[in-house]
């Protein structure tokens, strides 16, 4: 699953991105690109809502393009 997220200004922020998703279930990889804001989740399983609600309690929302 494909996001773009707000707040991405660093590779801290791709660190805590891909370290709060690690810690979900069927999660098995997390790539994060900090000029275009996209993250990458891979895994089995995956819900959404659960991704994007994290996502967003980490301080990186969802952007709608």
């Amino acid at each position: 699953m494909k996001f773009r997220v707000a707040n991405v200004k660093c590779d801290g922020c791709a660190a805590n991105i891909r370290e709060g998703l690690a810690k979900i279930d069927g999660v098995s990889q997390v790539s994060v690109d900090v000029a275009s804001g996209e993250v990458e989740v891979l895994g089995d399983a995956l819900v959404e809502d659960v991704l994007i609600a994290r996502l967003d309690s980490l301080g990186y929302p969802q952007v709608n393009s």
